[in-house]
């Protein structure tokens, strides 16, 4: 059997070579292993947004943890760069929410308010100010305009965290994990070819994590959301400055020029990675409704991801209840990329047995949802930090 490692960490998306970086830079052993290549699904399919504000739907933990980790994105971009030459493509232009209709324009006016409360800065565009600054968009009732929310380049963050994590770490790609055995306070891990030991354990394998979390005793439902994807180049000169999101579809201008539009939301597909005439559909007659100045673009390429659907659109992070020296990173659905920077901290604070922020606490794996849930009513106002060692007995 090779030599056992401090920590394993199966799953090389963005959350999981964010989080064996991590881990590999405070000197621990750290073995990374993944069914595919480096970064080859969910994080390298994804748009790129780092919408904090976009994705959450009301005041709490989740909003918080996403604000949070859109705040590390500037020193996780230079720390790569410096690291690796990569640059990630990291700009915080803002996201643009358009509503259709005066009834959407009041439910965006309603997520201003209690953002705003929050410490979040918002600013409502009227029509005419769409027009003016993005004159690609119809205007509709105005829109919601997220001014420090951005985005990144997937691919470039994929390629950034390969080569990043590679420098530290072990890596074994193309092994498929049949077993993971907590034993004795250590974990052994199982692939198709190969048995690893160590002394934690790591499971950040996407939208696959279901069955290898219920072999640690975590019941929850993760998986595959299929989305669909394309790219468009825009002629004539024409640009959007800023990411436009509206019902149906969001758009995200990248540096090269092109802009990626997406994603259907495909909760049937399982493990389908087609990209079908019916996905296409959907978001060509969304982007004729929202972006009629893009229909005459010159479509580029379409692609899928299969993104980690979980109860409710929000993580699991922290220790298996019964078996503390696994640590769970899933379920992250749209926001693995957003919340990648985070997650890899908070990993290492329960690895190091670091006092937790409550908010932090609100996302380890209970016995059973309810208890999540509870805990999470529990912390919608608090900030306090526990020990980590508390927070297992508290599970």
């Amino acid at each position: 059997m090779p030599r056992p490692y401090d920590v394993l960490v199966v799953g090389g998306g963005a959350i999981g070579m964010a989080t064996a970086w991590r881990l590999a830079q405070t000197g621990r052993t750290v073995l990374l292993v993944d069914q595919g290549r480096l970064g080859g699904e969910a994080s390298s399919a994804a748009a790129g947004m780092l919408g904090a504000q976009l994705e959450a739907h009301e005041p709490g933990p989740f909003f918080r943890l996403c604000l949070e980790s859109r705040s590390r994105y500037p020193a996780f971009a230079a720390e790569l760069l410096e690291e690796t030459g990569i640059d990630i493509q990291w700009v915080q232009n803002g996201i643009l929410q358009v509503a259709p209709d005066e009834a959407r324009a009041q439910v965006l006016r309603d997520r201003a308010a209690w953002q705003e409360a929050a410490g979040a800065r918002t600013a409502w565009w009227t029509a005419d100010d769409i027009r003016a600054r993005e004159p690609l968009v119809s205007p509709g009732a105005g829109g919601l305009f997220l001014p420090d929310d951005g985005n990144v380049s997937a691919a470039h963050l994929t390629q950034a965290l390969a080569v990043a994590v590679r420098q530290r770490a072990d890596v074994r790609e193309g092994a498929v994990v049949t077993r993971i055995e907590p034993t004795g306070g250590r974990v052994r891990v199982t692939t198709i070819d190969a048995v690893y030991e160590a002394e934690r354990a790591v499971i950040a394998a996407g939208a696959w994590a279901g069955p290898l979390l219920a072999q640690v005793g975590v019941a929850t439902a993760i998986r595959p959301v299929k989305g669909q994807l394309f790219a468009l180049r825009p002629r004539g000169g024409g640009r959007l400055v800023r990411t436009v999101s509206a019902p149906g579809i969001y758009l995200v201008p990248k540096r090269d020029g092109t802009i990626v539009a997406g994603a259907t939301e495909e909760h049937g597909a399982g493990f389908n990675r087609d990209v079908t005439a019916d996905g296409l559909l959907q978001l060509l007659t969304a982007l004729a409704r929202v972006a009629p100045g893009l229909t005459d673009a010159q479509f580029v390429r379409a692609w899928t991801g299969l993104r980690p659907g979980s109860p409710g659109g929000e993580p699991l992070i922290g220790p298996a209840p019964e078996y503390p020296q696994v640590i769970v990173c899933a379920g992250h659905f749209r926001n693995g990329i957003l919340l990648a920077p985070l997650t890899a901290q908070m990993v290492l604070a329960w690895v190091e047995g670091q006092a937790l922020p409550d908010d932090w606490l609100a996302f380890a794996p209970r016995c059973a949802e309810g208890e999540r849930d509870a805990a999470r009513r529990e912390t919608a106002g608090a900030t306090d930090a526990k020990p980590a060692a508390d927070a297992t007995r508290r599970r």
